[in-house]
């Protein structure tokens, strides 16, 4: 963001552009744009069709877990194929950016390096729903755990302003499970 205001301000007031800035906001968009997603499906950060699977419990609802998580496993696992082959034709070329030529391969190593990642936490998630369908009493080890809305209000009110105004939070009940009044 520094690099972005300074860039805007010295071409705007100086006339003097920082050199190789589109490349080097190219280079770091791929950290911030692929590492963070296994975090995110790890935390069940992702977004999903609870209308659907809301309508489960236990059993049948780690199957559809189940499912749906091998489905996403097959998908990272033919991503990581095709992007491992793009950072290697990157590099055996030697592709470079076009202003300053920064070699690209790095950026494109991050790509399946980040969706091996996700492959792992995928793989953990599918033997905690196996696990969870085998015996549903089991304690939850490794799959993530949908809050309902007042628990994640109660996260995001303890990450912005504290745990004490967290816990002192009041919410209205009234539309609690029926949805009606």
């Amino acid at each position: 963001m520094l690099l972005g205001v300074t860039q805007v301000l010295s071409r705007k007031l100086l006339n003097i552009p920082i050199p190789g800035y589109i490349d080097f906001i190219e280079q770091s968009m791929v950290i911030f744009a692929f590492f963070g997603i296994a975090y995110c499906q790890r935390l069940g950060g992702h977004v999903r069709m609870d209308l659907f699977m809301a309508k489960f419990s236990a059993r049948p609802l780690y199957f559809f877990e189940a499912i749906a998580t091998l489905v996403g496993l097959f998908a990272i696992t033919v991503l990581i194929e095709t992007s491992w082959l793009h950072f290697l034709r990157a590099y055996q070329l030697g592709d470079s950016t076009i202003d300053i030529g920064i070699p690209i391969w790095p950026a494109k190593l991050v790509v399946p390096l980040a969706f091996s990642i996700l492959w792992i936490r995928f793989a953990l998630q599918l033997i905690g729903f196996t696990r969870l369908f085998v015996n549903p009493n089991a304690e939850i080890i490794a799959v993530p755990v949908i809050e309902d809305v007042t628990a994640l209000a109660r996260h995001e009110i303890e990450d912005a302003l504290g745990e004490e105004a967290a816990k002192q939070a009041k919410f209205d009940e009234t539309y609690r499970k029926t949805g009606k009044k």
